[in-house]
C-alpha cells in the first residue's frame, strides 16, 4: 500500500476534529470568572480564530516546502538544529496529543455524567481511550474511515445546535452574573478601560488558543498525504476558517443561554447551556451527543500523536520500536505508548492543569516554527508552490500576538510555565539517545 493514503478530505477531517473538542465546550466557565461582559469574551474567540488562520497560513508553506511527517519536529530540526526538534517532538508526542486525548476525554465523560449521573467520568474517558487506540492501531484506514465519518457528524450536530440556539435565545431573558444583567453591547469602548490587555483577557486567550489548537494538524502527517502542495494548504486554511465560524455562534449561543453563575468553573457548559435553552430533557439529549462528538476529537489526536513520535524514534535504536508500522501504515506501538501516557495523565493531573500545560508549552513552539518559516523564505527564496498569503505581515502578526500572550502566562502561571519548559528541555535527552544527528 502507498504510503501517501491520505487525501483531502480526509486530511480536513483531521483538522477539524482536531480544533472542535474539549476547548470549545469547556473553556466558557473559565474565561468569564474575570471577564464579565459578552463582547470582550466574544472577541477573545474572534481574535483566536484570526491568529490561528494566520499560523495555518505560515504552516502551508512550511508543510509545501518539507512534506514529510512530524510537524514541528520535523520543521525545526530542518530550520534550525535537529536538537530544537527533538525538543518540540518530545513537547508534542507527551503534552500536546496525550494531554489533550486525557482532557477531552475527561470532558467526554463529564458530559456523559450530566446525562448519567451514576457514571464514573474517568473510567469511562479511560474505556474511550483504550477503544480508540485500537481501532487506530488495527487498521489505518479503518482509522481514517471513523474520522471522516465522526467529524462529518460533529460539524452537522453543531450547525444544528446553533440554528435552534440562536432562535430559543430570542426568547429568553438578558443573562445575569451574580444579579446584574451582563452587558452584551457590542462597542469597542472596552479597549480604552484596559481589559483587553490585562493578564485575565490573555490568560482567557490562553484558553481560546488551546480551544484552535489542532489548526496545523495536517502538518504533523504530511509525509502520508496525496498531492501535498495542494492537499496541505487547502486542508489547513479551509478547516481553520470553517471551525473559526462554528465557534464564534456556538459561544454566542452559550453566552446567551444562562445566567452565567451557572457556567463559572463547569466544564460542561454544553450540557448546561442546552438545558437551559431547551429543557431538561432536551438538554440530556444534546449533552449525550456532545458527550459523543468528543470521540472525533479523541480520534483525531490519537491518530495524529503517534506520527510524530513515529518519525522521531526512526533513528533512535533504544526506541525505534516505536517507529515500526504495520501494514496500513499505522504505527501501533506508538499508539499504545501514547494511550498508556493519555491514562496516567487522565489519572494524574486536573483538568484545569491539562490545559494550561498544554496551551503554554505548544505556543513556544508554534512562535519558533513560524519564525522558522521567515528564516527559510530569507535564506531559500520564495517558495516554488504555495506562498503564505500577506508576507511578511501575516506571520509578524501571529509572532507578536502569541509572543504577548505567553509573556502574560507566564506572569500569572509561573508554575505550568516552568514545568512546560523542563517538558521541552527533555527532548534533548531524545536528541542525544538519536544514533544519526541529521534529520
Amino acid at each position: 500500500m502507498s504510503k501517501r493514503n491520505i487525501g483531502f478530505w480526509s486530511a480536513t477531517a483531521i483538522v477539524v476534529a482536531n480544533m472542535i473538542g474539549t476547548g470549545v465546550f469547556t473553556s466558557l466557565g473559565y474565561q468569564i470568572i474575570d471577564i464579565h461582559q459578552s463582547f470582550p469574551v466574544l472577541m477573545l474567540w474572534i481574535i483566536g480564530g484570526f491568529v490561528a488562520l494566520l499560523g495555518a497560513i505560515s504552516y502551508a508553506e512550511l508543510a509545501c516546502r518539507l512534506p514529510e511527517d512530524g510537524g514541528e519536529f520535523y520543521f525545526l530540526s530542518k530550520i534550525f538544529h535537529p536538537a530544537v526538534g527533538y525538543m518540540a517532538g518530545f513537547a508534542s508526542s507527551t503534552v500536546g496529543f496525550t494531554a489533550p486525548v486525557a482532557g477531552a476525554a475527561l470532558a467526554l465523560g463529564a458530559y456523559l455524567k450530566g446525562v448519567i449521573p451514576w457514571i464514573s467520568p474517568k473510567e469511562i474517558a479511560a474505556v474511550v481511550i483504550i477503544l480508540i487506540t485500537a481501532i487506530h492501531a488495527w487498521n489505518a484506514n479503518y482509522g481514517l474511515w471513523f474520522q471522516k465519518v465522526s467529524t462529518a457528524a460533529k460539524v452537522l450536530l453543531i450547525a444544528i445546535f446553533i440554528g435552534f440556539g440562536l432562535l430559543a435565545i430570542n426568547n429568553s431573558p438578558s443573562p445575569t452574573f451574580n444579579g446584574v444583567t451582563v452587558n452584551s453591547s457590542f462597542s469597542f469602548a472596552d479597549i480604552w478601560d484596559g481589559l483587553w490587555f490585562a493578564p485575565a483577557f490573555s490568560v482567557g486567550l490562553v484558553w481560546v488558543s488551546f480551544a484552535y489548537s489542532g489548526w496545523n494538524a495536517s502538518a504533523y502527517f504530511a509525509g502520508s498525504v496525496r498531492n501535498p502542495q495542494k492537499t496541505l494548504t487547502s486542508s489547513i486554511i479551509l478547516g481553520t476558517a470553517l471551525v473559526t465560524v462554528l465557534y464564534v455562534f456556538l459561544n454566542y449561543v452559550f453566552m446567551n443561554s444562562t445566567n452565567w453563575e451557572n457556567l463559572v468553573f463547569k466544564k460542561e457548559v454544553g450540557l448546561i447551556a442546552a438545558e437551559s435553552l431547551f429543557g431538561i430533557k432536551w438538554g440530556n439529549i444534546m449533552g449525550g451527543i456532545i458527550s459523543i462528538l468528543l470521540i472525533s476529537t479523541i480520534s483525531s489526536m490519537v491518530f495524529t500523536g503517534p506520527r510524530v513520535l513515529k518519525s522521531m524514534t526512526e533513528k533512535m535504536g533504544i526506541f525505534k520500536a516505536l517507529s515500526r508500522v504495520n501494514s496500513s501504515n499505522s504505527p501501533r506501538n506508538a499508539l499504545i505508548f501514547q494511550g498508556i501516557l493519555s491514562i496516567i495523565f487522565l489519572y494524574t493531573l486536573s483538568f484545569e492543569s491539562l490545559i494550561y500545560y498544554v496551551a503554554f508549552t505548544l505556543s513556544i513552539f508554534t512562535l519558533l516554527t513560524v519564525i522558522g518559516m521567515m528564516k527559510l523564505r530569507i535564506t531559500n527564496g520564495k517558495p516554488t508552490t504555495y506562498k503564505a498569503w500577506g508576507y511578511p505581515i501575516t506571520p509578524l502578526i501571529f509572532i507578536i500576538i502569541t509572543a504577548l500572550v505567553a509573556w502574560y502566562f507566564i506572569m500569572e502561571h509561573p508554575k505550568e510555565s516552568i514545568i512546560g519548559v523542563i517538558t521541552s528541555l527533555l527532548g534533548l535527552l531524545l536528541y542525544f539517545f538519536s544514533k544519526n544527528k541529521e534529520i
